[in-house]
């Protein structure tokens, strides 16, 4: 390092910026405006909102807690489902890629195998079995460790709507539309709005 003092004036540049300054509202009002008789500034209920951080610890820890955690109780038993049912697989795959690694490597330094089926078998075909089973192992890892990241991404969302009020004056729903030309039936959606 030759010259050291364009690094140094580079390092020290974004201390000597103004982008931070603070610039204040001139129409800032701390007085509740009224429209029609109605608050605009609405008071918040804490006790009914939901923490995102929360529900993604909770579900990072123990997956299924944070839609427990977010009163989504029916969602649990499905997460642990597919993540059970991802664990069952991975244990699955990895027994018989262990069997298959036996079997390929005591066929390789010339042993009897002890099923006449598999004594049949080539190197080769015993080493392609063995690969299948790790790459099926290995993909239900991948899936598995993906149902577990969306646990935690759906108890953060979860967790972030929580609050929204539902309003009942609008709302979507699928219906059945016939045509009136050649009577045929035809899903939908219908979209309702309530004046």
């Amino acid at each position: 390092m030759k010259n050291p003092i364009p690094y140094l004036i580079l390092l020290l540049l974004p201390f000597f910026g103004f982008s931070q300054d603070e610039k204040t509202d001139s129409i800032q009002t701390s007085e509740i405006v009224r429209v029609d008789g109605a608050d605009l500034l609405e008071t918040v209920d804490y006790l009914s909102v939901k923490n995102p951080m929360r529900a993604s610890l909770y579900s990072a820890i123990l997956p299924g807690a944070g839609q427990i955690y977010n009163g989504k109780w029916w969602k649990a038993p499905i997460v642990w489902g597919i993540l059970g049912t991802g664990v069952g697989f991975i244990i699955n795959y990895n027994n018989q890629y262990k069997e298959f690694r036996g079997y390929y490597l005591k066929k390789l330094y010339g042993y009897e195998l002890d099923t006449p089926a598999l004594n049949n078998l080539t190197v080769e075909q015993l080493a392609n079995i063995q690969d299948d089973r790790k790459r099926t192992r290995d993909y239900a890892i991948a899936l598995t460790a993906l149902g577990y990241l969306l646990n935690i991404l759906d108890a953060t969302v979860d967790a972030h709507l929580y609050g929204i009020k539902k309003d009942p004056d609008l709302s979507m729903k699928p219906i059945i539309i016939q045509n009136q030309n050649s009577y045929e039936y035809a899903m939908g959606l219908g979209f309702n709005l309530k004046f």
